[in-house]
């Protein structure tokens, strides 16, 4: 049973930085033909709508934790209660799935309220259609949540990304070839909504013909559900400030600029995106460890796996933004096009601050996994609302630039000052030994910095796709030699032995 648990713990993720690596080319290639085909106007449109999809779906963030965590919890005290506990929450997931429908359509019905008058009439009718597509796609996503919940609970890692791989890899290839035939983002949400509907499909066969997952839908108990949506809605409140500090400079940027100022944000955000989730792949398949070690009171363990973990996510978002920094400006020329140099700056100021808590890693949900999470969403209130009240008249005067760094000054305060002092002070983490980590993997920093001020310098890359690439793995090549030597404790050379020798052996095969 261990011996499972541990191959399914490494090779969820192997297949989480493969989808993530898919999902992050295939965005490469796919974003710029969306930009081509749809236009400035019609994509800003369209990131617009994908962006309000977030505050529809918000809920599932809480519900899929809480879920994890009870099941967990049940799974080591009583199993017996499983079936009740999986009816419960159907039922909740079942009645959240309508009122979001409900919401999303009532969303689309009122577009002219809720995007201002900076855009015009067929701008109008477009946003409502979308709305509509999304209010089912978000229906049916909800209802998916229940099954990819059950197969995280049952740390069946692998099934789950290679289905994530799969909606990730079909979308592009359906979507291209039509693109460039002319159709536009109403074909994209309708595609998206099949494959939602599909996956939602093959998630619920496995939990029911490989799991084996039973539901008992006897009668409520009314106890357990009032903690689960007290947990539950603890996260979605901070899930809802976290995408409004993420989100909220779209719809400043519609009231106050018009859509060109907003697809040159979404550009920039677009990558954000990006490092959030190659960032955050492995964390997922450590939840059930986490809440496991929780529900067993191993605080020590806790603690030690957040410090090493910490480390892992250090190397690789340094390199990550580091290596922005240096050729993110010429990336960004080649893959957008012209007209979106700005988008360089709007991803600078919303991917710096939130490097700090990346490299936190595992904070977030240890956080969750102990219920001790309520008093940091107060905090991130107060911040969320500075947020919006600052961007306002830096979007007016500075466009995409101005409402960017008003959420680079808010998310410094979230990401820097108030996890470091809430994981220290609340959640009983070795803080201390966590900074001293951190100082040891910098140092790695020292030669690739030098590099790409060399780089910077001599404009070596240009706007030559070609330089880009040789200097983008020169970079790389520097990065991994110097943290090699400078940083790298034994652990973590060892887990680049074990895979380097599994290249070499499937090579020689």
């Amino acid at each position: 049973m261990e011996v499972n648990r541990k191959k399914q713990l490494s090779l969820g993720v192997v297949v989480s930085y493969l989808t993530v690596i898919v999902q992050c080319l295939s965005g490469v290639v796919y974003t710029p033909i969306i930009l081509r085909s749809l236009g400035q106007s019609e994509y800003g449109i369209y990131s617009l709508c994908i962006s309000f999809s977030g505050y529809l779906i918000i809920f599932n963030a809480g519900l899929n934790a809480a879920f994890v965590r009870f099941y967990v919890q049940t799974k080591i005290k009583d199993k017996d209660r499983i079936p009740k506990l999986n009816g419960l929450f159907f039922r909740v997931f079942v009645v959240l799935s309508v009122v979001s429908l409900v919401v999303g359509l009532l969303i689309g019905s009122n577009a002219e309220a809720l995007l201002g008058n900076k855009i015009s009439t067929s701008e109008y009718e477009l946003a409502k259609t979308l709305f509509v597509i999304l209010a089912f796609t978000t229906c049916a996503t909800v209802i998916n949540c229940i099954f990819s919940s059950l197969i995280i609970a049952n740390e069946r890692f692998i099934f789950g990304k290679l289905v994530n791989l799969f909606q990730i890899v079909m979308a592009p290839l359906i979507t291209i070839p039509l693109l460039l035939r002319g159709h536009g983002s109403i074909l994209i949400f309708n595609i998206k909504l099949a494959l939602t509907i599909l996956i939602t499909l093959f998630n619920a066969a496995y939990c029911i013909k490989v799991l084996k997952v039973k539901f008992s839908f006897e009668r409520i108990d009314k106890v357990l559900l009032k903690s689960i949506l007290i947990f539950a809605c603890a996260i979605v409140i901070q899930s809802v400030m976290d995408q409004l500090n993420w989100q909220v400079d779209k719809f400043i940027l519609a009231w106050t600029n018009g859509t060109s100022e907003i697809s040159i944000y979404s550009v920039g955000s677009t990558l954000n995106t990006y490092y959030i989730m190659i960032a955050s792949a492995m964390s997922s398949v450590f939840i059930a460890e986490i809440n496991r070690l929780v529900s067993l009171n191993k605080l020590k363990e806790l603690s030690e796996l957040f410090v090493k973990t910490s480390r892992l996510f250090a190397i690789l978002v340094f390199l990550i933004m580091s290596g922005y920094c240096f050729f993110g400006k010429a990336f960004i020329y080649k893959w957008a096009g012209a007209g979106y140099d700005d988008s360089y700056y709007v991803g600078l100021l919303i991917m710096l601050p939130v490097t700090v808590s990346l490299t936190m890693g595992l904070g977030q949900d240890i956080v969750r996994a102990k219920n001790i999470h309520k008093v940091q969403i107060l905090i991130n209130i107060v911040v969320c609302l500075c947020n919006f009240l600052v961007s306002i008249p830096l979007a007016m005067h500075f466009g995409a630039i101005g409402s960017a760094f008003g959420t680079f000054l808010c998310e410094c305060i979230i990401c820097i000052l108030v996890q470091s002092i809430y994981y220290y002070k609340v959640a009983k983490l070795n803080m201390k030994q966590y900074y001293i980590e951190m100082f040891h993997i910098a140092k790695g920093l020292l030669l690739p910095i030098c590099l790409g001020f060399i780089i910077i310098k001599f404009n070596l890359v240009g706007t030559s796709l070609s330089l880009l690439a040789v200097y983008g793995l020169l970079y790389v090549f520097t990065y991994m030699i110097s943290m090699w030597l400078f940083a790298m404790n034994a652990y973590e050379k060892g887990i680049i032995i074990k895979i380097m020798r599994k290249v070499f052996v499937l090579r020689r095969g």
